[in-house]
């Protein structure tokens, strides 16, 4: 791919095999004295950014897209070097990334980098020679689009033939990993195109989702302890089996993950533990309370409120619930035949709290079962406002903010802490969470419950194409009587106004990553057992 002296170089209007204006990032210490070259390329039809130093373009593509990097080796030496590549490897995987160095030989380029980048270009730099090596590494990278779209085109057949039959529990979970995986593999696609046609077909499926789920929740709900896909069924399915193989048990609760973002988060600590992954089923609605209720109980909500009335007043009214939470997961236990001592609850809910979870965790060593509850998802909106690129958080974004915050964080230090322990975890989410950006009026009396996803209370009135109505609550495993409580559940990526207060509900939530609705989103979460290697 590197440009030979005496080749004939044919100069291109645009490269004929990709058709859309394509976005170089050029990453040099002197870039400023390379401004004959980006203006050619400009005229040549791309749009170049550039960048005098390593952080200054790897924060560029931390916030915007680009097909193509040139990367100096002097951007700040060969060792730092080396790092930037890493890093625009971890989060642009598909972008290729072009050597520029002082080296004019094939050979010695290779024994010095082997094939770590996808080509190189010598100093000092023709501008016709820029534009060639550009124009080659932009054309493999189409071709590797085209398989691409082949590839999805193939896993949506395959989607859709699940779908032609009734699917069960398992195979719209599988769907929904195959959603997720393409959300990860088009996270930085330079085909629109393909882009365009992943987001129409998540919105088919999150439609047939919300049909599904509306004709067989009240089954599921009706049955003891629930469908055995709810987090009802969690501890059983994997924390028992995993005390009674090991002795020992961590379950790491990471409120608000989607499996999307867990993902990346699994890179990262996939040397240390072998990872299996599943999914459990978040109640409706996919609130804190009622899901985190449920799946330390092993019961529906609606069961709780009948047999402890007083504590199922507590979890909802207390503002710390790690009390309650505690109380139910040692009655679920002793029903099992596992009478332990107190498990331990570690709550992480500042930066301070994550930064200190690795030496709290060897604190409680002796403890056969330690529970961890980390509130992910506003950690992780602090860590964005902290380090801010958008006004608005894309999803995109907000995935590959959740590997960069755990891996700083001190979490991925506490992983480290539990493998070195041999001491397997159980990982999993209260509920996922979904981006609102459509306003859905509703009536009630005035507010008792702020989340802009669920409303609770009589004499409630909505739209319900745009949210799930609830007059009957047992019916769905929720506490209250028909007739004097209902429940409306957003649908969608819809959220809740009042028409008095339309603005400011408009102007705290639209855009934002909330929970507690009704969507594919939210529901399926990750169910991960990790064994230490």
């Amino acid at each position: 791919m590197s440009w030979e002296p005496g080749q004939r170089v044919v100069v291109l209007e645009r490269d004929p095999s990709t058709g859309d204006r394509k976005r170089i990032l050029w990453m040099d210490p002197e870039i400023e004295f390379l401004r004959a070259h980006l203006l050619f390329l400009e005229d040549h039809g791309y749009e170049v950014e550039k960048a005098s130093s390593e952080s200054a373009g790897l924060s560029l593509l931390r916030r915007q897209r680009f097909d193509l990097v040139l990367l100096d080796e002097q951007i700040s030496g060969k060792e730092s070097v080396a790092g930037a590549l890493q890093e625009i490897r971890e989060s642009h995987p598909r972008v290729p990334v072009l050597l520029v160095t002082k080296n004019d030989e094939e050979r010695l380029v290779e024994a010095a980098w082997g094939r770590s980048f996808d080509g190189w270009l010598p100093k000092p730099v023709n501008p016709t020679q820029a534009l060639a090596v550009c124009i080659s590494a932009l054309r493999t990278r189409s071709a590797a689009s085209h398989q691409s779209t082949s590839n999805y085109v193939r896993d949506i057949s395959e989607i859709k033939s699940n779908l032609l039959a009734n699917p069960s529990p398992s195979k719209w979970e599988k769907i929904y990993f195959q959603l997720c995986k393409w959300d990860v593999e088009l996270h930085f696609a330079t085909s629109s195109s393909l882009e365009s046609m992943h987001r129409d077909q998540k919105r088919e499926l999150a439609r047939r989702f919300l049909s599904y789920v509306e004709n067989n929740y009240i089954a599921w709900a009706g049955r003891q302890g629930g469908n055995p896909d709810l987090h009802t069924f969690t501890v059983r399915r994997k924390v028992i089996p995993m005390l009674r193989k090991h002795g020992k048990c961590v379950l790491f609760v990471m409120a608000g993950l989607r499996f999307g973002q867990w993902l990346y988060v699994q890179k990262l600590i996939e040397s240390r533990f072998k990872v299996e992954n599943n999914a459990a089923w978040a109640l409706l609605p996919t609130d804190k309370a009622f899901c985190r209720a449920a799946l330390f109980s092993g019961r529906m909500p609606r069961d709780i409120n009948r047999d402890q009335p007083q504590l199922w007043q507590r979890l909802r009214e207390e503002e710390d619930a790690a009390p309650y939470e505690r109380e139910l997961l040692k009655i679920q236990l002793r029903k099992e035949g596992l009478d332990l001592e107190d498990p331990r609850f570690i709550h992480v809910r500042t930066q301070e709290d994550a930064a200190n979870l690795a030496s709290n965790l060897a604190r409680h060593e002796d403890a056969r079962l330690i529970v961890v509850e980390v509130e992910f998802i506003d950690l992780l909106d602090v860590h964005r406002r902290d380090h801010p690129l958008d006004p608005a958080p894309r999803e995109k974004e907000v995935r590959a903010r959740a590997g960069e915050w755990f891996q700083s964080s001190g979490l991925m230090q506490a992983f480290e802490v539990m493998a070195e322990n041999k001491r397997p975890v159980v990982v999993t989410s209260d509920h996922g969470t979904v981006r609102v950006d459509t306003p859905a009026e509703v009536f009630c009396q005035e507010e008792k419950t702020p989340n802009p996803r669920v409303k609770i209370g009589p004499n409630i009135s909505c739209d319900e194409r745009q949210a799930l109505f609830v007059e009957s609550p047992s019916q769905y495993g929720l506490p209250g009587e028909a007739g004097e409580i209902a429940y409306a559940i957003a649908k969608e990526n819809f959220y809740f106004v009042y028409p008095n207060k339309f603005q400011y509900f408009v102007t705290q939530f639209k855009d934002q990553m909330v929970s507690g609705g009704l969507s594919m989103e939210e529901m399926i979460v990750p169910l991960s057992t990790l064994t230490p290697l």
